[in-house]
């Protein structure tokens, strides 16, 4: 039999019960009255048991009383605790305040969890707005990252990180299902669904997990059929994720990516719409582009230095050994050439849509791009003036080099003009194109992430440009996959070194021939003029690789200094 811990009001009749006297604690005999009587009672000794009388523990807090208390923890506590976020861009600023511009609750779908908006003001220099959902727990549950305590009408809370919370990312994929709107202080949070969403109950159960390792983002994936990526710090207006995928899944029909299944809008009374998250079909894989490249590359190198033992390899020699063993490799990033041709050809498929019918490249657009790069080759080269007593001697030796003889780099900058000569058009590009950005299928390719550099503004990532710059970045991708499997010295090396000049070479002639099918032409119509235009987007990718290096991996900026010696020597392609 289960008991109540309250009291109840109790009436009993002693004429039913003459045999059965119950007594009070008192050993009084209990009259024929109405009593308040604790409701635990011990049948088997015909006694009530004694309690003291308590107050009743505290109830559930009401979900306003947690969303204004989760809103009071984000503004007095997430200061504190924004910078060890990983997802946090601007760990090296101190923070002045951090403000919720607004915050929406999911009630009864998922209890004590609030999404949240926050302005996030610096000591110095622009702020910047952050997604931040949080949830409020009364239980033990243990799937979620602490953050700290709270309380809400007299209850303790602990307060988490949800995405770690299975019964919260249940309720966002739910939230999809049923085109849920949710009210804010300042607007509405709306889930919509694409054209991509599974139809009928395929979503029900779906198991959640979050993906680790992300830098900017948090996703997290649904059994294996979709995947919820939310933009931790979203910009207003029109987000390149939401829009590119949008455009490729339901117009272009660009197989080779994430098929777009929804998105999470929040709307404000004022201002444009911020996109929060996108929903998209999840692609079965084996991996990343850039952990493929490796794992081949790490073959071929215990497969030339076992050779290296006893024959030199030298030459058409060492060509041939490379070619014979990254065969299957190479003809995979020739078919990655062609999808990224396609791809292009799909973003300029669409005359009639402003926001990606392809435009002439202009004289101004080429003026403007070399005046920019011209700028950026300046402030390169003073940084490595400043700084090469902090690079490796092999650094340092390459870095004097360059600063010695700096018009072959800036030769480079000349091959853009080919662009207008030839009646190139912009596009809207990937923006941030690298074999970290594919994955892996049983034998092909699919294209991830059309964010662009998040570092970048919004409007910048949304801007058409030449495609070569997409281009530029698989090349000098595959020139880092090299140099981090094979580094410097002996035959080994230059085993990397070929390799790096056959994948450049099979993928940049799928590129080509996949273009032809586009209506506007996109790159120069021949091998020698692409690759003219192809080293002055090179160089620009190169230059901003060494100010990363340097600010970040000293010991690495001999990688993209190699390239930049390559373009110097007009031998980048060969």
């Amino acid at each position: 039999m289960g008991f109540s811990r309250r009291t109840l009001q109790v009436a009993l009749d002693r004429r039913e019960a003459v045999e059965r006297t119950p007594v009070d604690d008192m050993e009084a005999p209990i009259g024929q009255l109405t009593y308040c009587m604790p409701t635990s009672v011990d049948w088997e000794t015909n006694r009530m048991a004694s309690k003291t009388p308590q107050s009743d523990p505290p109830g559930p807090p009401s979900g306003e009383a947690v969303r204004v208390t989760l809103e009071r923890f984000a503004a007095e506590r997430l200061a504190e605790l924004l910078p060890r976020q990983r997802w946090f861009a601007s760990k090296g600023r101190p923070i002045a305040s951090v403000a919720v511009r607004d915050a929406a609750s999911l009630g009864g779908r998922a209890p004590g969890a609030v999404l949240t908006l926050l302005d996030v003001v610096f000591e110095q220099g622009p702020g910047e707005t952050y997604v931040v959902p949080l949830l409020g727990l009364a239980d033990g549950r243990d799937d979620a990252t602490v953050l700290g305590q709270a309380e809400a009408d007299g209850v303790q809370l602990r307060v988490a990180e949800p995405f770690d919370d299975s019964a919260f990312c249940g309720a966002l994929l739910r939230a999809f299902a049923g085109d849920l709107i949710l009210p804010a202080r300042h607007g509405t949070v709306r889930f919509v669904r694409a054209g991509a969403f599974p139809a009928g109950t395929a979503t029900a159960g779906l198991v959640a997990r979050r993906l680790k390792g992300e830098q900017s983002n948090t996703s997290v994936v649904y059994g294996d059929t979709l995947i919820l990526k939310t933009f931790r710090r979203p910009e207003a207006g029109v987000n390149p994720e939401h829009e590119m995928t949008g455009f490729l899944t339901a117009r272009a029909r660009f197989a080779h990516v994430p098929q777009l299944a929804g998105a999470v809008e929040y709307d404000p009374a004022e201002g444009p719409p911020i996109t929060l998250g996108v929903l998209h079909l999840f692609t079965r894989n084996q991996g990343d582009g850039w952990g493929w490249a490796l794992e081949h590359l790490a073959r071929l190198r215990e497969f030339v230095a076992a050779h290296e033992r006893h024959e030199l390899l030298t030459g058409e020699r060492l060509v041939e050994l490379v070619r014979d063993f990254s065969a299957g490799v190479l003809g995979a990033l020739g078919r990655l050439g062609e999808l990224t041709g396609g791809l292009h050809v799909a973003l300029a498929s669409d005359p009639g849509d402003p926001a990606f019918a392809p435009e002439l490249i202009a004289d101004a657009d080429v003026a403007g791009w070399r005046t920019r790069m011209a700028g950026d080759l300046e402030r390169t080269l003073r940084i490595l003036h400043d700084r090469r007593g902090h690079l490796t001697a092999a650094g340092r030796q390459r870095a004097e080099a360059l600063l010695a003889e700096p018009m072959g780099l800036a030769a480079c900058l000349e091959g853009l003009e080919v662009l207008s000569r030839e009646g190139c058009h912009k596009i809207r590009i990937h923006g941030d194109y690298h074999l970290g950005q594919t994955l892996r299928t049983d034998g092909d390719f699919v294209i991830l992430d059309f964010e662009g550099e998040p570092a970048r503004p919004l409007a910048e990532r949304r801007a058409k440009h030449c495609a070569l710059r997409d281009v530029a970045g698989m090349v000098r991708s595959l020139d880092y996959a090299a140099a981090t499997a094979f580094g410097e010295g002996g035959a080994v090396q230059e085993a990397g070194e070929t390799w790096r000049r056959l994948a450049v070479d099979v993928f940049l002639d799928a590129y080509l021939e996949a273009t032809r099918a586009a209506a506007a032409r996109l790159v120069p119509a021949s091998r020698p003029a692409l690759g003219a235009a192809l080293a002055a987007f090179a160089l620009d990718k190169a230059l901003y690789e060494v100010r990363y290096e340097i600010d970040n991996r000293p010991t690495w900026v001999e990688v993209p200094l190699r390239g930049l010696e390559r373009l110097r020597a007009g031998r980048a392609w060969s």
